[in-house]
């Protein structure tokens, strides 16, 4: 909507300036942007006899307004400087009442508004350069919808305390590029370095880089210690998701050695220091820049090398767990083009000196125009082509590269849609997808659920999306430091990789030996990938091709692998037929009937898994009956499912069976005193009668589903007894979460 005062200020800068050399026209339409404060500072400049305009507030701008206009503003001024002030503030969101060039009272008290929200309660009103170009700005100056009020907060005393270094900060609660910078230079100013403009010849001063002299300076704090020191750490571990209830009040306590240690922790720090709740060099730099100190050790490497055994040794001499390898493609251009593929070779020489693999698939050049659907759909095809090559083993995570600096507002159109395309292909071949990016870009795909695990480019310092981001929680490598190790013919370069062992990576090279074709175990995988609490158990199943159990407090999970097996539609068993990939339309009916009866949720996006695994099995049948009572369980209830794979490959044809039992473990509820699991454990005991799993009489339990859902069956319908059993079962357990989800169809 048009803003008529906004409107006003962009015709009068036309009609006074328009014919200004160096002024550009700004279009009137009564919206504030980038724009019309641009054109704000190219009159102001004019006004100030700046002949060669910019729509940088800069220096010259500066000294200048402080110097010819500042000495002037007093109540009943009158200039068209006055005016475009007041024109600014219109277009800030402040009122200046007036707008007709003359300083009145009015003009006054926006100053004093505008200084107040920024944090001075008590503003004097002196408008001087660093308020006038806090003022020709686009930054809020108000908490913005999704700002956080302690980050406001600390904007505020930033801007009170160290206003010097930076001038007059954005006070919106969104952690930024300046937020982050600021705190970087509050900590200089601690440390005793003077601003620039104050720093004789020579002497180190305050730029907002955490450098040498910066790192030489960075205090030790423990228990006991006070002071601005202790409140940059306070605000340190706050915008990095740590000590979220505070107190901001510059006293380091126990509970702030307890976050520090936490932190450390999460970041996989090897600094004693650190890990006992004292703030030395690694928790500042881990908090401040996204590269942290990185003098630090860690496990992980990732290189371009094509590794020969001397380098392999080299690593493994070093230190190094973990090593991360591209599927596909070369590095350098020219003369300098090498190869930077894994090969079979090297993958035996790695994995024989005990080390894992964590592939990378970056084959492009890093340009934000490069990441769209289609294209990720395409890279995905020939990751998994190279991955199958290579015998990287199903349900292995590939690292899908972003390797360069997307801003916020570009990353929904290019980069969430290049990994729509990389998931929706790579998940059906059987392969789990990891991003590689800043910080910004790997949360903003980790929380599309189009990635399980974040490589992130903490070694960028510069970039936008590591400046002003906290690590992402599901993180897996963090790349912070290039150098080259070893000498002779073990020296290789690398980018040293902290790690967090959530992904153990490429551990063995998968060759099917089975009676089972490929295409199943690409399936299998597949369904892991979908519900991840199965992943473990389903990467064991197919490793070890036998049956498997895997302990998931509190569940407990069984599979068995069979070949096919006819599939009955018993009293007590519910089947859903699949047929090119979709699942059939009275599965999701009965669905959306019984959930809006029992008055639950019908999110469209719950029943996408459903979706997806019939997009998985393609062809076959899936199946949901109460779990068989089995000794080990006696008293816990559970439900089974037996997915019927159909596929054929080469011209063979197949059918294999996957039957999944999972348990739901009653002292392990109990003991945990949670709610909602008690909750959803009392409803699927009701709908099971698992209680009374040891009684195998059909017909009884058919007596018990009939008395239960009097109201919603027809009793003489054991049939739609059935299916409203597993409809009602789906349609409660939805309700709470993807885990119970996981449990349905588990």
């Amino acid at each position: 909507m048009a803003d008529e005062m906004v409107l006003e200020t962009q015709q009068w800068l036309n009609n006074n300036y328009g014919n200004v050399p160096g002024f550009e026209k700004v279009k009137e339409d009564g919206k504030t942007g980038w724009p019309t404060i641009y054109a704000l500072i190219r009159a102001l400049q004019h006004e100030l006899g700046i002949t060669e305009l910019s729509d940088n507030f800069g220096t010259d701008t500066s000294n200048r307004f402080d110097s010819k206009i500042v000495p002037k503003l007093e109540i009943g001024y009158k200039s068209n400087v006055v005016r475009l002030i007041q024109y600014a503030f219109w277009c800030k969101g402040i009122s200046p009442v007036e707008s007709g060039g003359e300083f009145t009272e009015y003009t006054l008290k926006a100053i004093k508004e505008l200084q107040s929200d920024a944090g001075f309660p008590n503003g004097d009103g002196k408008f001087t350069s660093k308020w006038a170009k806090a003022l020709f700005d686009m930054s809020a100056f108000v908490l913005v919808s999704g700002g956080d009020k302690t980050v406001r907060t600390m904007q505020q005393w930033l801007n009170v305390n160290y206003n010097i270094y930076f001038g007059i900060l954005p006070y919106d609660g969104i952690y930024q590029r300046a937020t982050n910078t600021a705190l970087i230079y509050a900590l200089q100013s601690e440390e005793g370095l003077p601003p620039e403009s104050e720093a004789t010849e020579g002497q180190p001063f305050a730029n907002g880089n955490y450098g040498n002299t910066t790192t030489q300076l960075t205090p030790t704090l423990q228990v006991g210690d006070s002071g601005g020191f202790v409140e940059i750490l306070q605000y340190g571990l706050y915008v990095n998701g740590f000590y979220k209830k505070g107190p901001f009040n510059g006293n380091f306590t126990d509970k702030l050695a307890t976050e520090i240690s936490k932190f450390a922790s999460f970041m996989e720090y090897d600094s004693r220091n650190a890990l006992a709740g004292i703030a030395d060099i690694t928790t500042f730099k881990g908090l401040l820049i996204s590269s942290g100190d990185t003098n630090r050790t860690a496990i992980g490497a990732d290189t371009s090398t094509q590794l020969t055994p001397a380098q392999v040794k080299t690593l493994v001499d070093n230190g190094v767990k973990y090593v991360g390898r591209y599927l596909t493609g070369s590095v350098g251009s020219g003369s300098d083009e090498r190869n930077k593929y894994l090969t079979s070779e090297e993958i035996d020489n790695i994995l024989g000196s005990g080390l894992s693999i964590f592939p990378i698939y970056q084959d492009n050049y890093p340009e934000v125009k490069y990441f769209n659907k289609e294209q990720g759909t395409s890279d995905a095809i020939a990751a998994a082509k190279a991955a199958i090559k290579l015998g990287v083993p199903y349900g292995t995570i590939i690292y899908f590269a972003v390797d360069v600096d997307v801003e916020d507002g570009d990353i929904a159109g290019t980069v969430i849609p290049y990994f729509e395309g990389v998931f929706g292909t790579l998940t059906g071949s059987g392969f789990r997808v990891g991003v590689y990016g800043t910080r910004n870009v790997c949360q903003r795909v980790i929380d599309q659920k189009t990635a399980v695990y974040a490589f992130v480019s903490d070694m960028s310092t510069g970039y936008s999306g590591n400046l002003g981001f906290a690590m992402p929680q599901d993180w897996a490598f963090d790349q912070f430091f290039e150098y080259t190790v070893g000498s002779g013919e073990g020296a290789v370069g690398i980018d040293q990789v902290g790690v967090s062992q959530v992904d153990l990576g490429m551990q063995y090279v998968y060759k099917n030996t089975s009676k089972y074709p490929d295409w199943f175990f690409q399936k299998l995988a597949a369904i892991g990938i979908i519900w991840p609490m199965l992943s473990e158990v389903i990467k064991a199943t197919i490793e070890l091709e036998q049956d498997a159990y895997f302990d998931a407090e509190p569940f407990h999970i069984y599979t068995e692998l069979s070949e096919k097996l006819s599939i009955g539609e018993g009293d007590n068993e519910t089947s859903f037929n699949i047929s090119k990939g979709e699942i059939s339309n009275s599965f999701y009916e009965q669905l959306k009937d019984f959930g809006d009866a029992l008055s639950l949720s019908g999110d469209d996006a719950k029943t996408e898994l459903y979706h997806k695994l019939g997009e998985i099995v393609e062809g076959g049948v899936f199946q949901i009956t109460p779990a068989p009572f089995k000794e080990k369980e006696k008293g816990n209830v559970g439900l089974e499912v037996k997915i019927d794979f159909e596929g054929e490959k080469e011209g063979k044809t197949g059918e294999v069976e996957l039957t999944i039992d999972v348990y739901m473990n009653k002292k392990t509820i109990d003991d945990s005193g949670d709610d909602d699991e008690k909750d959803a454990y009392d409803k699927l005991e009701k709908i099971t009668n698992a209680k009374d799993s040891e009684v195998k009489s059909k017909s009884a339990q058919n007596a018990f589903y009939a008395q239960f859902f009097s109201g919603f069956v027809e009793e003489t319908s054991s049939k739609v007894g059935a299916a409203v059993l597993a409809a009602i079962a789906l349609a409660l357990l939805i309700k709470f979460g993807p885990i119970v989800i996981g449990l349905i169809f588990v």
